[in-house]
């Protein structure tokens, strides 16, 4: 076998974009939560990587609207 036949037949596949087969189930099954953030920490930490940058995600700016 090739190197590239290797390699494909480890990459998974996904039928879909909801797709979560390759998933573990113990991990889905997880509650999300959101990460703590400290304000003080990240306004001590140097943001210039970040200068000229914004995004906002669509579904959250939905949100935002109602």
């Amino acid at each position: 076998q090739g190197l590239s036949q290797i390699a494909s037949s480890l990459c998974s596949t996904q039928k879909s974009a909801s797709d979560y087969t390759n998933f573990d189930r113990e991990f889905l099954s997880e509650k999300p939560k959101l990460s703590y953030s400290d304000k003080n920490l990240i306004e001590s930490m140097d943001q210039s990587a970040f200068a000229g940058f914004s995004f906002i995600n669509p579904k959250f700016e939905q949100i935002l609207d109602k």
